[in-house]
């Protein structure tokens, strides 16, 4: 398998396309790709994107999304740029699969999403969804009905420069909202998955003792509210991206899916989250500071690295949340280049690499097993053989 990646932030829509499909072409030196996906900013016009790799390669397996922010080997870190991956090779197969509609029959889309799949297990699932839909839902009926046939699935939430809800998924030559986009790699490849986010968890833990989806209303039988402000005083106003919750994994407390705050909601009597926070759940508070922030990613790297079984990764694949580039300010460009530094030295190797800043990760919390929703954190996805 062979990865190769376009990368152009050209301010004229149809001269990025051209300078994206230049950089592809001769890479691919005549050969056609198996497959593909897509970063877009909002700020293009989708449809003219998807609408000219139709026309290049037509009926090319392609999913993607809307993004926060791009981020490749070829440019780096962009924020208003188009980032196409393609896959070539002989030993690889890919296919595509989508489930519109999520929101209203949410069952029904994961059931077209499988059905569009075939046959055969997977080495990787490559999902984007919509944050208008319970992800956590999606990720337990996805991993369900794939059953035997399960394998890592990776991903993201599509997102934009703003928390708008408004967001787009990419399918083929469309440009859908409110809908589930798979990419399964086929193929004899080892993946390698790293989940890390340099927040830690601090204090004593504590029970979410009421709490309906991402709304969590008590902790330890006390209202939220009072836990959030009464530790962080007036911190906690505007912005709490800086303040996620950890939810601790019931089999193993030692690890960890961040949930962000969203908002204190005085009227409703609950703080809010990015994700679904079980009642019963055993959670703590967290802290954080932007080196520590920095040094999550180059962890979530090292994790791959570890996970990885193979010779030798042939592309990396990369997720990371819009809060870390929101928290990091004027020093998100550092998380792309420390990453870049980082395969160099950790992997030896310069490799294909290209990702996006999402509304959420999707990745395994352990090596191996069933795909979780994660904030604020970075996951590294290494495939090869």
């Amino acid at each position: 398998m062979r990865a190769i990646v376009g990368h152009s932030d050209d301010v004229y829509v149809d001269d990025a396309i051209a300078e994206i499909l230049s950089q592809c072409e001769r890479d691919l030196a005549g050969e056609c790709p198996k497959g593909g996906v897509l970063y877009s900013t909002k700020e293009y016009d989708a449809g003219r994107v998807l609408a000219a790799i139709e026309r290049r390669w037509p009926g090319v397996p392609l999913v993607g999304a809307s993004t926060a922010g791009e981020m490749s080997s070829r440019l780096g870190f962009r924020e208003d740029s188009i980032c196409l991956t393609l896959f070539a090779g002989a030993d690889v197969e890919v296919r595509a699969s989508k489930g519109e509609n999520a929101v209203a029959d949410l069952a029904r889309a994961l059931d077209d999403v499988v059905a569009g799949l075939g046959s055969g297990r997977p080495a990787l699932c490559v999902l984007i969804a919509p944050a208008t839909v319970s992800v956590s839902d999606v990720l337990r009926g996805l991993h369900s009905r794939l059953g035997e046939r399960s394998c890592p699935i990776v991903g993201g939430l599509s997102g934009d420069h703003t928390l708008s809800r408004d967001t787009w998924q990419f399918f083929g030559s469309e440009a859908l909202q409110d809908s589930l986009t798979v990419l399964a790699l086929h193929g004899d490849f080892s993946v390698g998955v790293g989940v890390a986010s340099g927040w830690f968890p601090i204090g004593a833990r504590h029970t979410v003792t009421r709490s309906e989806g991402a709304a969590v209303y008590e902790i330890d039988g006390k209202p939220a509210i009072e836990m959030y402000q009464g530790f962080w005083n007036d911190r906690v106003t505007g912005n709490l991206g800086e303040f996620p919750l950890a939810v601790l994994d019931s089999q193993d407390p030692a690890k960890f899916v961040l949930r962000a705050a969203m908002v204190i909601d005085s009227d409703a009597g609950c703080v809010r989250f990015a994700g679904d926070v079980p009642q019963g759940a055993q959670v703590c508070l967290t802290e954080v500071v932007p080196d520590g922030l920095l040094s999550g990613t180059r962890e979530s790297l090292r994790e791959a690295l570890g996970n990885f079984h193979g010779t030798q990764p042939e592309v990396a694949l990369l997720f990371s949340c819009a809060a870390r580039k929101w928290v990091l300010g004027t020093r998100a460009k550092e998380e792309m280049d420390q990453f870049l530094a980082s395969i160099e030295e950790l992997a030896q190797a310069k490799l294909p690499l290209a990702g996006f800043y999402a509304f959420g990760e999707i990745s395994p919390l352990a090596a191996t097993g069933a795909p979780v929703l994660h904030n604020e954190t970075c996951v590294t996805v290494l495939v090869g053989r």
